[in-house]
Formats: structure tokens, sequence, C-alpha cells
């Protein structure tokens, strides 16, 4: 290439990174102006979550923690509902250690019930979670308690949504899996995941794995409920998100994960099921 050649294209490159530059300005200029027209913090909403319901959820968690390998007392259910108000339903069926293929499994924490619970105080939904040990596995097999009292509660309730909530490991490299049987559990309603992941991000919870743990495998509780005609998502949550009784850290991502999913349910789910 001739020395004139040379420099003619490298002036054509000049020339246009010039005018990107000046385009980028532009566009920076005019979202200013934007900026200025509309304050930037009116895109933001009051934070909802009061330390009081965090306490009260590492109270449950505590409780139901303690339960391992303890004999269930007299008078005691190992399968607990907590009735609501709205046609949503949110399970925790690992709160206590589950038994499969012989033995007693780990727990996904007595904190995937107690977040059940907070966020059903805050949406008015349903819940149903192990609160003993029963020597049986609610999202391995059917034949059980767990799996014959959600049966009534779908049954009564006639929900348009159920929430699996599990508790996964703090080494995985997500904040939250979110299985669907690749698709079929949604039952046609796509948008239950795109919503879901818009608010998450709203909320500073980017980091999204889709159907690494489908709950496709065995008898789990997407399967279940999908099957009776009821849209259904499994959470995976990292662990990080559901112990709010390790510090300071652990709490507040633990109410961040409850403000997304109230704002989910409320503002998304419930909203839609109106119009």
């Amino acid at each position: 290439m001739s020395n004139q050649s040379f420099k003619f294209k490298l002036l054509l490159i000049i020339a246009s990174v010039s005018l990107t530059a000046c385009s980028h300005l532009q566009t920076q200029s005019n979202a200013a102006t934007q900026v200025q027209q509309i304050p930037h913090f009116e895109s933001y909403s009051a934070a909802i979550i009061e330390p009081k319901l965090v306490r009260s959820s590492i109270v449950i968690e505590k409780q139901l923690n303690d339960r391992q390998g303890v004999p269930m007392p007299p008078g005691e259910e190992s399968v607990k509902i907590v009735a609501g108000t709205q046609p949503i339903i949110i399970t925790a069926p690992h709160s206590v250690r589950p038994f499969r293929n012989g033995k007693y499994r780990f727990s996904d924490g007595g904190a995937t019930a107690a977040y059940a619970i907070a966020l059903a105080e805050l949406v008015g939904a349903h819940v149903i979670y192990a609160n003993y040990e029963n020597g049986t596995d609610p999202n391995y097999q059917d034949d059980n308690e767990f799996k014959r009292e959600l049966a009534g509660l779908i049954e009564q309730v006639n929900p348009v949504l159920v929430l699996d909530i599990h508790g996964s490991n703090p080494m995985r490299s997500y904040d939250l899996d979110i299985g669907t049987m690749n698709g079929d559990s949604l039952l046609g309603q796509a948008g239950l995941v795109t919503d879901l992941i818009d608010t998450l991000a709203k909320e500073g919870i980017f980091n999204i794995s889709y159907n690494r743990f489908s709950a496709s495998k065995q008898q789990t509780i997407a399967k279940f409920a999908s099957k009776r005609g009821v849209p259904t998502l499994q959470l995976e949550v990292n662990a990080t998100y559901l112990m709010p009784s390790e510090g300071h850290i652990e709490a507040q991502r633990y109410a961040i994960l409850l403000q997304a999913f109230s704002r989910y349910i409320s503002n998304t789910v419930l909203s839609k099921q109106g119009e």
C-alpha cells in the first residue's frame, strides 16, 4: 500500500470516529435535557420492607433449622398451610430435611419457609411448607402428605401462579435459577418469566439462570401443579439471599429479594389478572 493510500484510509477512519463521537455527545446532551425536564428520582419507589419483617423471618428460620433429626411432637403437623387472600400459592417443600432414596438429605434451610411466609404477608398469598421431617420428599415423589395438601389447596384456591421456593448452594454462579420444565410449566404464559426478570433487574438482581434446574425430572412441585392447570415457577435461590440471621449483608439481600417478589406479584401477576 502506498503512503498516500494509507493516509487517505487513516483520514477516513479518523473522520468516522469523529462523527461517532459527535453523535454520542449529541445523544448525551439530549438525555441530559430530558433528565432536567423529568427529575431522575421520580423513577424510584420507596422501599417497602421493614426490619421487623426480617426479624420475624429469622425466628422462623431458626425454629425450622433446629428441627433437624427431631421427631414430630404429638399434636403437631408435618405440613403447614398458611391461608391467604389472593390466588397465589407459595411452596417451601425442603424447609426441613427431605427423605430420598433411603436417607435424609440436606434441607434448603428454614429460611425458605420463612421467606414464603413473609412474602405471603406482603401480598396475601397462600403458603404450604414442610414443618417437620416425615420420611418423604415432596419434590421427588407424589405419594405424600405435602402433595395431598397441595392438591386440596389448588382445588380450593384456583391459583393463577405457584412459586416453588428452594435454596441453592452459595457457590452457584447465579442469584436465581428459574425452572420451568423448559417452558412447559408456564402453560403458554412466557410473560411470567420476562416480567420476573424485569422486576428483579429493577431491584438490582441481574445474575439470572434459566432452567439449570428445570424441574423436569422426578415428581416435582412444578410438574404436579402444572398438570393441574397452574403455571408454576421453580425458584432456586442462591443461599446468600436466604440466610437473614447470618449478618447485615445477608439480611439486606433477604429484604431485597422480598421486595422484588412482592412487587412482581402485586404489580405484575395480580394486576394483569384483573385486566
